[in-house]
């Protein structure tokens, strides 16, 4: 930024700024005054979310309702997984992130959707399907 601060933010496959994300971190950052590395950690956890929607054809409004399918992806989907991948973790299979790491990311996940519902990016039906198992 111009006057030097710095923050995270999304980009999708053809290097445009997701705007609902970018929204999102540029308040986290410049509107609360949180860390670089605040919107790094949720940058890191929005990208994983927005892959996954994409990956399955879902819109990130209408996601929240199958959080636990997304929770059950986070745990078995390698970090460079593609496209069209299938999750099919075997017996012995170790995961892939485990539950601290899985929390920060909903914990991200949850605070964008908050801000997308206040700031009428998302119906507020949104939040009605936070997990039990959620930030």
């Amino acid at each position: 930024m111009p006057s030097g601060l710095r923050y995270w933010t999304v980009v999708d496959d053809d290097f445009e700024v997701v705007e609902d994300a970018d929204r999102f971190l540029r308040e986290i950052r410049l509107g609360r005054g949180r860390a670089e590395l605040t919107t790094k950690a949720y940058a890191e956890g929005l990208v994983l979310f927005l892959r996954w929607c994409v990956s399955t054809g879902r819109d990130w409004r209408a996601a929240a309702r199958e959080m636990g399918l997304f929770i059950l992806w986070l745990r078995w989907m390698p970090g460079n997984g593609g496209q069209r991948q299938v999750v099919v973790p075997g017996p012995g299979a170790k995961p892939v992130r485990g539950d601290a790491r899985i929390n920060k990311v909903l914990t991200a996940v949850w605070m964008f959707l908050v801000h997308a519902v206040i700031n009428r990016a998302a119906p507020a039906s949104v939040l009605a399907y936070r997990t039990s198992s959620g930030p």
